[in-house]
């Protein structure tokens, strides 16, 4: 048995490792298009005091409160664990 406690798993996700996993697992193009195009598009902004800021381009990890999200981190995890069984 093996037991990984992910720490700011959502944060850390390299997207074209996500990418690199979908099409070994083999995802078609162009779903592992559309969702890269979903997370290079995305745009964040943070509130101060109650006030927002400018916004800004994320180039990692997954948005929390997605619906996706869990989804794709799976994808990704399932991908390290494939490694694992590889190396073992």
């Amino acid at each position: 048995m093996f037991k990984v406690d992910f720490e700011k798993a959502y944060d850390s996700v390299s997207w074209s490792c996500l990418q690199f996993v979908m099409c070994k697992m083999g995802f078609p193009t162009i779903w592992c298009t559309w969702i890269a195009e979903c997370l290079k598009t995305s745009r964040m902004f943070v509130l101060v005091n109650g006030s927002p800021t400018e916004e800004f381009v994320i180039s990692k990890g997954l948005r929390q409160g997605d619906p996706l999200t869990p989804f794709l981190f799976l994808i990704v995890a399932e991908g390290l664990f494939m490694l694992f069984n590889k190396v073992s």
